[in-house]
């Protein structure tokens, strides 16, 4: 993955809200010409988003054609930021990307050069990555051998849960400590006004969930401003999150994690801590037994409807 400069990634922001307007998709991606005079850049551009398109999964080749699979993400979006973010980041996001999409799923192995290739980078810059996120568990190194993304057992649900038990815990008990004026509580009511704008779409990407999931445990857990915890907080979550939404939801799934997470901000804005816990329990037991409900089907077991 190259680095970009301030005039593609802005660029490319401005593609992606031309991609989220589109009326139908899957559809035909505009011509090089057509985005050109759209967005107001060159051609050479053009074909440095159209990269980046591909890239994010938003765009196919399909002979001469281009196809538009999905429309834009916020996870999709550049920040001001990214200009500066260094090659190994860069390398690690299009990693992460290729877990979270599935493009890399459990019992799947790969190489070290055959992603350094893909991502133009060296192997030695890859091998960092691959060690970085493997410390989330979510991948492993076999000596000698292959990469492999690893596949979730009864026991590794449980230890995943009580991890997130102790730091949930914490968190909550830091927060109760927190003054009036921290900067904590605009960014509950922040997430809060997240919650009910994607609860009120007509359609929900599960993209957009698995975001707004992310960022509502990361914000609890950030405010016990612990770095130990927060790291091993962060490792874990995505690794949970990576499990659960291998399984499409449905839409009643979807609006009972974003509503249970809608209880707990109140309860906590609110002051009401004990209650707050007590529900950050049922909510981690949801989780656990989603996680096991994921790994029943990806063993091939039958489901029956409850």
């Amino acid at each position: 993955m190259t680095a970009h400069s301030k005039l593609v990634l802005k660029s490319s922001n401005k593609l992606f809200d031309f991609l989220s307007d589109l009326e139908e998709v899957p559809c035909g991606l505009p011509s090089s010409a057509a985005l050109s005079t759209t967005l107001g850049v060159s051609r050479t551009i053009v074909q440095k988003l159209i990269g980046i398109l591909m890239e994010k999964g938003l765009v196919r080749q399909d002979g001469a054609s281009r196809i538009v699979l999905r429309r834009p993400g916020p996870e999709d979006y550049f920040s001001e930021e990214d200009g500066s973010v260094s090659k190994s980041d860069q390398v690690e996001k299009l990693v992460l990307r290729k877990l979270s999409s599935y493009e890399l799923k459990p019992g799947d192995r790969f190489s070290e050069l055959e992603l350094a290739r893909e991502a133009g980078t060296s192997t030695i810059i890859m091998r960092e990555v691959l060690f970085r996120i493997s410390r989330s568990g979510i991948i492993r190194k076999h000596p000698h051998q292959k990469w492999e993304v690893i596949e979730f057992s009864p026991a590794l649900i449980s230890e995943m849960t009580d991890v997130r038990r102790i730091s949930e815990d914490y968190a909550v008990q830091a927060i109760q400590g927190l003054e009036d004026s921290d900067p904590f509580w605009n960014k509950l009511r922040e997430l809060g006004a997240r919650h009910r704008k994607l609860l009120k779409q007509k359609q929900i990407d599960h993209s957009e969930v698995r975001q707004i999931d992310l960022d509502f445990h990361m914000a609890l857990t950030e405010a016990a401003h612990n770095r130990f915890i927060r790291d091993l907080y962060h490792a874990v979550f995505m690794l949970i999150n990576f499990h659960i939404w291998q399984v499409g939801y449905d839409r009643s799934k979807i609006e009972y994690v974003l509503e249970h997470h809608l209880l707990i901000l109140e309860l906590l804005l609110a002051r009401d801590f004990e209650k707050a816990g007590l529900e950050m329990q049922v909510h981690r037991e949801y989780a656990r037994t989603s996680m096991e409900y994921v790994s029943r089907i990806l063993n091939g077991e039958e489901i029956k409807d409850s």
